[in-house]
């Protein structure tokens, strides 16, 4: 009885191993036995299409379609993926060996980018770079500079001060960099002295005392202390008598540096300057002549003493004279008060008349006031710095307004100037029957100073009153007569103004014009005499009678 075909809807997928057509062994070749069906399997017949019942396993599996490859192609790539990761570890240990080779180098074992003491050991073996050094050491006790400094020079050698090179323990240190340790920390180090080679020092030993010795001797004969230019105070003005000369000083750490780098380092140099500093004098024979200029005082100041008793022009000699002949240095401050000294009999002072509290008085030292300002008069003209200056309590006659300078030998008022010029400047003075003068030789200010005194508000009238007994009786006699006698200055209120000009055209320079101080001077006060003797009352004479 013939099967029904099955419509194409019922139809099972045939099996390809079923379909495939049976091959004839090649000769020679087994054949393989047919097996005999398992219990419940059905082997398909030949040329017809496999059926597979309800619930019944086929020999191969069968998988939807689209869904992954098959069996044989992931076989595949599994296998590839294998062989690509086995060749990159090749290459990988190809590569890694390439670079240790290159690396560390091959055949016999060498230094790598080291120095030593400055000399390159690359390329030399363990044996010749200890070779190398013997040699190097044996030269270099014998190497000798020289050591010089104007006419004087020295001879330095490490044999001189019995040096030692001790580089074995250094040579060593480079040679275990890059061939001790493991194959990565070996590679490390080397690679690491690609780009900055290293670099080691010997310890170098020597005798700390004949070194000691040896810079002994150079600085006994560099060291040299400079001598200022000598200016004599003569009667026609200062005199240089004798020239500066310049000192000198060894660097002594910048010269056991030097040694060290030529025991260290070496050196292709023969001869070596010494480093030495050229200490020049606080006053050169230049700055000397151009504060002496020609002879010719830079600023003077006179005050007339006309009419002064001989004790004030004494007082006044005095205080000047402690600053005849004296030099201030750039930079130097000077205290009128301390300069003049305290005014006392001891100190050469006599008592003179001086102003108190609104009114003339006598005390030691008076006229000590017109030594100070003739002073102040001269610096200023002189550019220099004034620090501290006062004006008198009321004004003076032998200056204008605003151009004194009051002193105080309690040291309220002081007269103090700093030297800020760039050379030293000459005080000179001098006191006659007629003027008291000061002048200054030194730097020339950069312009010419011209003072002027303005008065800003006048007359201002004493108001305060003294009263003196009349002893003598020569203005007053009795003690209710008031007479007065002395009437007190007017006060005042003053400015002083500086101009300044150009030396060689004598141009005003207007912008320079400029106000160097305000002053007020308190009138003085009106002095009355009373007399000494009280009035008295006489009784009324009584008329005699008239005799008839």
């Amino acid at each position: 009885m013939q099967n029904r075909r099955n419509s194409p809807a019922q139809r099972p997928r045939a099996n390809p191993a079923a379909t495939r057509p049976r091959q004839t062994p090649r000769p020679g070749q087994a054949t393989r036995p047919r097996q005999a069906p398992r219990p419940g399997q059905t082997r398909a017949r030949s040329g017809a299409a496999a059926t597979r019942r309800p619930g019944a396993r086929s020999g191969v599996a069968l998988r939807p379609q689209g869904r992954g490859n098959p069996p044989a192609k992931r076989k595949s790539a599994q296998k590839r993926l294998v062989s690509w990761i086995a060749l990159a570890v090749v290459v990988g240990l190809l590569w890694f060996a390439l670079d240790t080779v290159i690396t560390l180098g091959i055949g016999t074992p060498r230094f790598y980018n080291i120095y030593v003491n400055g000399v390159s050991l690359r390329g030399y073996t363990r044996e010749e770079g200890f070779e190398l050094f013997e040699t190097i050491e044996s030269q270099w006790r014998e190497k000798s500079y020289i050591l010089y400094y104007g006419d004087y020079a020295w001879t330095f050698a490490p044999s001189i001060i019995d040096a030692d090179l001790n580089a074995e323990e250094a040579i060593q240190r480079a040679w275990n960099f890059g061939h001790v340790g493991d194959i990565f920390a070996r590679k490390a180090q080397v690679k690491s002295l690609q780009g900055d080679p290293y670099r080691l020092t010997s310890n170098i030993t020597y005798d700390e005392e004949k070194l000691a010795a040896f810079v002994d001797s150079i600085r006994a004969a560099v060291n040299v202390e400079p001598v200022d230019a000598v200016v004599a105070a003569e009667l026609e003005g200062p005199r240089l008598v004798s020239e500066s000369v310049s000192g000198s000083r060894l660097r002594e750490d910048d010269l056991l540096e030097l040694l060290e780098n030529l025991l260290i380092y070496s050196s292709n140099e023969e001869r070596i300057a010494l480093p030495v500093d050229t200490i020049e004098p606080e006053l050169t024979t230049a700055e000397a002549k151009e504060s002496l200029g020609e002879n010719a005082p830079i600023s003077t100041c006179s005050t007339s003493v006309d009419g002064s008793s001989r004790n004030r022009k004494t007082n006044i000699y005095v205080a000047l004279s402690r600053f005849n002949g004296m030099r201030v240095d750039p930079g130097q401050t000077v205290s009128f008060n301390e300069v003049a000294r305290e005014r006392t009999i001891a100190n050469g002072y006599k008592e003179g008349i001086e102003y108190s509290e609104g009114e003339s008085t006598s005390g030691i030292g008076g006229g000590t006031c017109q030594a100070s300002t003739t002073l102040y008069g001269a610096l200023m003209q002189a550019g220099v710095t004034v620090l501290e200056r006062y004006n008198h309590s009321m004004t003076v006659n032998y200056v204008s307004p605003s151009m004194d300078a009051a002193v105080t030998d309690s040291g309220s008022k002081d007269l103090v100037f700093r030297n800020d010029t760039d050379a030293p400047i000459y005080i000179y003075t001098s006191v006659d029957d007629d003027y008291a003068t000061v002048q200054i030789y030194g730097q020339r200010p950069p312009y010419r100073y011209v003072f002027h005194s303005v008065v800003v508000e006048g007359n201002i009238q004493p108001t305060g009153v003294s009263v003196r007994i009349d002893t003598e009786g020569r203005y007053a006699t009795y003690t209710d007569e008031k007479v007065l006698v002395t009437e007190g200055k007017k006060g005042m209120r003053s400015e002083l103004w500086r101009e300044s000009y150009d030396w060689e055209t004598g141009e005003k320079i207007d912008s320079l014009t400029v106000q160097i101080s305000s002053d007020y001077y308190s009138p003085g006060n009106n002095i009355y005499y009373v007399g000494t003797q009280q009035r008295t009352t006489q009784a009324a004479t009584p008329t005699p009678p008239i005799a008839w």
